[in-house]
């Protein structure tokens, strides 16, 4: 009897063994969808940029993607949006922000301070831009955790590159060892969508 009871503790484990082994395995199809949904989506709508960047003025058009590389992750924690956004302005909006500012040609490329648009949303670039910079616009138009503006005035075209666009009136506390954060929203206008 007892020689019966232990070939079905053996066998139980083993099946239970193969069960979680199998459970595990990911099929080239989820593969496949995975590698798929790495693209982010090019969004059209102007509301969530207008909502966080209220000091560009009114925004005509957008394209614009969101990328959460960390969100499909199986660990638990913070994780970073980045967006780039090319929006147009209202004619005449990108030589009134520049205007008291020194700007500085931005290069082409995948240098530090160089502006590279993803190719994804190189299509809805003006042809022919010359586009310019300036930190101080970076730090004063946009709250951010890191932001960068391009500005192209023959067009009233600027193109955003950040990380962790943040609601304009927001307070963000970061709380806990683990960097868990938690969004303080003086004004209703600043909750997030």
């Amino acid at each position: 009897m007892a020689e019966r009871k232990a070939s079905l503790v053996l066998a139980s484990a083993l099946l239970l063994a193969a069960t979680v082994v199998t459970g595990c395995a990911i099929s080239p199809v989820a593969d496949a969808k995975a590698e798929a949904s790495k693209t982010p989506e090019i969004h059209t709508d102007t509301e969530p940029l207008a909502k966080r960047l209220p000091k560009l003025g009114r925004i005509v058009s957008a394209h614009w993607q969101q990328d959460a590389p960390g969100a499909d992750s199986r660990v638990p924690g913070p994780t970073d949006y980045y967006v780039s956004a090319l929006m147009k302005l209202d004619p005449g909006s990108v030589a009134v922000l520049t205007a008291s500012t020194q700007m500085q040609p931005a290069v082409i490329g995948t240098e530090p301070e160089s502006i590279s648009i993803p190719a994804e949303l190189a299509e809805f670039a003006p042809a022919g831009a010359q586009w310019v910079h300036s930190r101080v616009l970076d730090e004063s138009l946009v709250r951010a955790d890191s932001a960068k503006l391009y500005f192209d005035s023959a067009s009233d075209t600027v193109y955003l590159s950040a990380t962790n666009v943040h609601l304009p009136n927001g307070v963000t506390v970061h709380v806990g060892p683990d960097g868990n954060q938690v969004t303080i929203t003086p004004t209703p206008s600043a909750t997030t969508p």
